[in-house]
């Protein structure tokens, strides 16, 4: 694959596609290479939903449809053409076969109706090599028994999901995991390989863009896919390249959508960024989501990104914690978190510290909890 010819075929076709005909219609597609996107317009969410909206039905040329809930829509579709469904798979073949899936038996556990989660795995094995069986979500008890039965060695799966399996006696040699928290919840990985047997993996994508990133075997970080994206982090208030080891937001060309282009798109997701060998790593995975920022101490502090720390020490963040931001006498800052729980877990303070480089003034336990996730009282 020619990694700068494909850019400028996807380029290409954004510039006759009605969110991008304007914003992109002075881009010189010939001299675009993928350190120059950064000088391209960013892309959103609400642009895409807009352009939906006023278009609800599917495109001339569009060969696969999947669906996404969306609270502005109800469902967001997302479209692709014949050409976009043979690209991804063999795009993502590159990926199965660097993890060394051919002539393995695979069993995908994600869903195939609807969403667009197996089939971003199902045709890329099969091109890598490998056989594949499309059980879909559920029956932990079943994929168990079916992975004795048949000998199966790779599980594609969310973690949670894969830890029931494990607890039902199913053991596989690999791992391939996505679809929520995962390596960036300090412990997770290596309870899940005790519990599995074997070696685990990240991979990140969303329906949009399809599966962008993922960890080597190495399991060093989630790596930029190369076939099938070209990723950047960015401030998310001033819209630069983040430094080397800090946080920023997570924006992605993707280089399998031609039907429904996604240049320079925002996803929302707070990542730390490593730039190494011409490509970008995110050494800590998906860390939280950029909705929600507050500058404490001098610092930008994104209350989501203490959900994987929270979740290590068994603290449910999903409406079970609150940051709270206060003006000390003299005019300071005073850090509170607020966790729901009967008690505050030895030494979370001090990992939350070492997380995020901010000193937590105090947390309090509060098991009936309610509330926002951010109240700032500075203002």
């Amino acid at each position: 694959m020619d990694r700068v010819q494909r850019l400028r075929a996807v380029v290409a076709a954004a510039q006759r596609h009605p969110v991008y005909a304007e914003k992109l219609k002075q881009v010189d597609v010939d001299a675009l290479t993928p350190e120059g996107l950064a000088r391209l317009p960013l892309t959103t969410r609400q642009d895409w939903l807009a352009y939906l909206q006023a278009n609800p039905k599917p495109p001339q040329g569009a060969a696969l449809m999947h669906l996404t809930p969306s609270p502005a829509m109800g469902w967001m579709p997302e479209y692709l053409s014949a050409e976009d469904v043979a690209y991804q798979a063999e795009a993502l073949a590159a990926q199965m076969r660097r993890l060394g899936v051919a002539g393995k038996k695979v069993l995908v556990a994600f869903g195939y109706h609807v969403f667009a989660g197996g089939w971003l795995f199902h045709e890329a094995l099969q091109r890598a090599g490998a056989m594949v069986l499309p059980h879909g979500p559920g029956e932990a008890e079943r994929i168990a028994q079916l992975q004795q039965q048949y000998g199966f060695e790779v599980l594609v799966s969310n973690p949670s999901f894969a830890m029931k399996v494990a607890q039902a006696g199913g053991r596989f040699e690999l791992l391939m995991a996505g679809g929520e928290p995962f390596t960036s919840v300090p412990g997770y990985r290596e309870r899940l390989e005790q519990a599995i047997g074997g070696v685990a993996v990240d991979a990140y994508g969303t329906s949009e863009l399809g599966v962008v990133a993922g960890e080597g075997l190495e399991k060093d970080g989630l790596w930029e896919i190369p076939e099938m994206a070209v990723l950047e982090v960015i401030d998310p208030e001033t819209l630069e390249p983040t430094p080397e080891g800090e946080k920023g937001e997570l924006v992605v060309t993707s280089l399998s959508r031609t039907l429904m282009p996604m240049i320079r798109f925002r996803t929302g997701d707070l990542a730390v960024v490593s730039r190494r060998g011409g490509r970008v790593c995110l050494p800590k995975g998906v860390i939280g989501r950029t909705d929600l920022m507050v500058k404490v101490k001098g610092v930008k502090l994104y209350p989501t990104e203490l959900a994987p720390l929270l979740m290590a020490f068994g603290v449910d963040p999903r409406g079970g914690a609150q940051v709270v931001v206060e003006t000390k006498e003299g005019g300071t800052d005073r850090l509170i978190l607020r966790i729901k729980a009967d008690s505050v877990p030895p030494q979370l303070g001090p990992a939350l510290q070492q997380a995020t480089g901010i000193r937590i003034d105090e947390i309090q336990a509060d098991p009936a909890l309610e509330g926002p996730p951010l109240v700032d009282k500075r203002y």
